[in-house]
């Protein structure tokens, strides 16, 4: 009797290699490290199919992106773009840019808004300004603009005697995306991973959403390796 070949559980070329490395793919601009979005989007893909495979995905990940408003005479267009892992986490964020800045500004507009919403979810929060109030960057570097001529400044009138200063009232400092406390959801594909191979569980209480991603990411691929090896 002709042997039966049993297909692969996924299409080949579908698991993206475990060794890709975000790091390697960092690049300077304007003396910041910055992550573009394509790298971002291969590391997210990684995670989310890595995650599948280890069994650990609660719901299909998905990624959105709509046009909101296009102005073709003024040459300017905005996106949404809708990004949900497969351990259910979600983010939403906008981008817009105008013809002024990039000739292929609707496009660069739909990378912007999936770049920030990745930047939700913890893929390249570290490398990157465009969640800064200052200069911002899509996917290439832009050259600022020409600052507008000084205006004159007017005579100084004489300043009243100076008061003492109020003390300054401490406030906590937000933290950022990346200083997010992991997810319940997280915690607990941790805590089943943990026990299917026989580690002991990190300490959770101060565990990061960003160290958390990597950690599953790590012990997932532990797992696959484990059953591929039994």
């Amino acid at each position: 009797m002709a042997e039966v070949q049993q297909q692969a559980p996924f299409p080949q070329g579908w698991r993206i290699a475990q060794d890709f490395n975000p790091q390697a793919h960092i690049m300077q601009i304007k003396g910041k490290d910055y992550l573009n979005v394509q790298n971002r989007l291969i590391w997210f893909i990684r995670d989310q199919r890595a995650l599948i495979a280890a069994g650990l995905a609660q719901t299909a990940y998905t990624i959105q992106t709509e046009l909101v408003e296009h102005d073709r005479d003024q040459g300017w267009a905005h996106f949404k773009t809708y990004v949900r892992d497969v351990l259910g986490n979600e983010a939403t964020m906008y981008g817009s840019e105008s013809v002024r800045d990039f000739p292929d500004y609707i496009e660069k507009a739909s990378t912007k808004s999936l770049g920030r919403a990745l930047l939700l979810l913890g893929y390249g929060t570290a490398f990157t300004a465009e969640i800064d109030e200052g200069e911002r960057v899509v996917d290439a570097p832009v050259p600022p603009r020409p600052a507008s001529a000084p205006v004159s400044a007017p005579r100084p009138v004489p300043a009243a005697p100076p008061r003492p200063a109020p003390a300054p009232v401490a406030r906590p400092a937000p933290a950022s995306a990346a200083e997010a406390l992991a997810t319940d959801r997280q915690i607990t594909s941790i805590r089943k991973l943990c026990a299917a191979l026989g580690r002991p569980e990190p300490d959770l209480a101060t565990l990061t959403f960003a160290a958390a991603r990597d950690l599953l990411t790590q012990l997932s691929q532990a797992y696959s390796e484990a059953r591929q090896a039994s």
